[in-house]
């Protein structure tokens, strides 16, 4: 039977019977598309399960919230969660117990782990190198991605220095790559490696393929565009086993190329399935925005603006800038003629220092901040009323790393992850997650000198109550929570300071929609390592890159009302792009 609220697009994707790509633009209500089609299908298997993957927690927890009626469709031996847990659970855990003898502990991404950082001699005053700038084969050997060394890095000469000096780093990175597996802490990313590792051994193949075989009928698989090398990988697998799979997404969303996500590959592979059904209709967004879009979009899908956004007549608006600071109260001016506030825009940028200095927040520089520092910087960001979760949990962290140093100090191993340290202190990572909210909340540094904080600190953790846990020592408490340097501590009068609009990163929002958006495209451009273009040299080539992809998605999360705010140097390149792709625009 079909369902009134579905447009023939989306049912047909519901009652597709073969395994297929279905294109969905943004604002397609494929995720309407998606659970009406798993809880049909649970409805449909007896025995063996349907599994619905995404990438992101915040999707999966959407997609089990409009379950919640069906709790059947969310117990075994169905499926609904990350890919990387699917990975976790189905093809990597056992297999790496048997090869490791002991349990993996998982974790989300090498910065949770704080020996996955080193140096190389005689670098002078550059920042240590990070697991995540290198990409890892089956057999444990990585190499060095430049393109993902951040500009703080060191200045010129250290990137070309680090450049000379590839393999040397390669080769340390391979060896802690090693020791953090034998230790048990794996990440996601490696994760991924061990399951391509099982993938390529004929004996593992045999013994996991009836396995998934008897366990799962249909694999749907979300934001299907954000599919790795090791993804697809497993989805072949899966399809060599006679699982269907069903896959979901937009290739021109596809901003992940630092994790090998590539529209190329996921098009390629897409193309060896039977079908393929695309679903147009934009209920988002307005004209103007669909025509952004269009503008920016490379792949061969169309869209069109429905529903009661695509009455909304807002052009584009176009802001020139000289300084970022200019860029918030000019934004919010147009915003007020289109009774649009404060709360319902939303800034965007490609890299966060930008957003953060248009909005006007605090940069804490996680590198280089002391235990204090980042005990008042999580503190500020559960009271911001602007504070994305994911940022939270990211402070929080920090903070009950700063509580297990304390507790840990004799025995310190920084390549366990945070469940392993719990379980080495005797403490349950509920209680820990609980101890560091109330204490970043009880502590507040508004006002007070670095050496006052430091103190406060020092005498929390002193008083608190830890049960059966042996409390930490005074000496080691004054040794890890000393003040920090002034420079950085001069960030913290800044905390109190909320900024005007709600900003992010334009990775951080995919998958979200706001009322207003503005986007910024600043004076320095990020140029390509190997084709040396800019974004506008790929919009103006119409060459399809990850630059223009992040772009349209940046675009595309704005509902009604879009604000490019252009750095003047730039404005008359993005005036006659619009203008040649038609899209209604206005200069603010």
């Amino acid at each position: 039977m079909n369902d009134p609220d579905l447009s023939e697009a989306q049912q047909a994707l519901v009652d597709a019977e073969e395994s297929l790509l279905a294109a969905a633009c943004p604002g397609a209500g494929k995720t309407q598309a998606m659970v009406a089609r798993y809880l049909k299908r649970t409805g449909e298997e007896d025995r063996r399960g349907v599994a619905l993957l995404s990438f992101t927690n915040t999707a999966v927890d959407e997609v089990r919230l409009r379950c919640a009626q069906r709790a059947d469709a969310l117990r075994v031996p169905h499926f609904v969660g990350t890919f990387d847990a699917f990975v976790h659970r189905f093809v990597v855990t056992a297999f790496y117990a048997k090869a490791f003898g002991q349990k993996p502990n998982y974790v989300q991404s090498w910065a949770d782990i704080d020996s996955a950082r080193f140096r190389l001699p005689e670098m002078g005053r550059t920042r240590d190198l990070d697991l995540a700038w290198f990409d890892f084969e089956p057999d444990g050997r990585a190499q060095l991605i430049l393109g993902r060394v951040p500009h703080a890095f060191g200045d010129a000469a250290a990137h070309r220095m680090l450049a000379r000096r590839k393999p040397e780093a390669e080769s340390q990175a391979a060896h802690l790559f090693g020791r953090l597996l034998r230790a048990g802490t794996v990440s996601c990313e490696a994760a991924r490696v061990l399951a391509e590792y099982r993938l390529s051994i004929p004996d593992e193949r045999a013994v996991l393929a009836p396995l998934l075989r008897a366990r799962f009928a249909e694999i749907i698989v979300d934001e299907a565009q954000d599919c790795g090398r090791e993804e697809l990988l497993i989805l072949r697998f899966l399809r060599d086993c006679g699982v269907r799979i069903v896959m979901v997404g937009d290739l021109d969303q596809a901003i992940y190329e630092f994790r090998n996500a590539t529209p190329a590959a996921v098009e390629e592979f897409a193309a060896g399935l039977p079908g393929r059904i695309s679903l147009g209709d934009n209920w988002r967004s307005s004209r103007a925005v669909c025509a952004f879009n269009s503008a920016l979009r490379s792949g061969r899908l169309t869209e069109a603006a429905y529903g009661d956004a695509s009455l909304t007549q807002h052009p584009v608006h176009l802001l020139q800038f000289t300084k970022l600071e200019q860029i918030v109260p000019a934004a919010l001016e147009v915003a007020e003629r289109y009774k649009l506030s404060a709360k319902e825009m939303m800034l965007l940028s490609h890299a966060e220092a930008h957003g953060m200095k248009a909005a006007g927040a605090v940069n804490i520089d996680s590198s280089a901040s002391s235990r204090v520092l980042a005990i008042a910087h999580a503190g500020f960001q559960l009271r911001s009323q602007q504070t994305a979760p994911k940022t939270r949990r990211g402070a929080l962290a920090q903070v009950e790393r700063a509580v297990l140093a304390a507790l840990t100090a004799d025995r310190a191993t920084p390549d366990h992850s945070l469940a392993a340290l719990c379980e080495e202190a005797g403490l349950e990572r509920r209680w820990l997650e609980g101890f560091a909210v109330r204490m970043a909340l009880a502590l507040d540094p508004t006002g007070q000198s670095k050496q006052v904080f430091a103190a406060e600190v020092r005498a929390f953790l002193k008083t608190a109550s830890w049960g059966v846990v042996p409390p930490p020592d005074p000496a080691v408490l004054s040794r890890l929570f000393k003040a920090p340097l002034d420079s950085a501590w001069a960030g913290v009068a800044g905390f109190g300071i909320t900024p005007a609009v709600r900003h992010s990163t334009v990775h951080g929002v995919k998958g979200m929609e706001f009322p207003g958006v503005v986007l910024v495209l600043p004076e320095r451009l990020r140029v390509h390592p190997v084709t040396e273009r800019t974004v506008l040299d790929d919009w103006e080539g119409d060459h399809d890159s990850e630059a223009r992809r992040v772009l349209y998605v940046a675009g595309s999360r704005a509902r009604r009302l879009l604000i490019c705010a252009v750095h003047r140097k730039h404005a008359a390149r993005v005036s006659a792009l619009l203008t040649a792709w038609c899209v209604p625009h206005l200069h603010a």
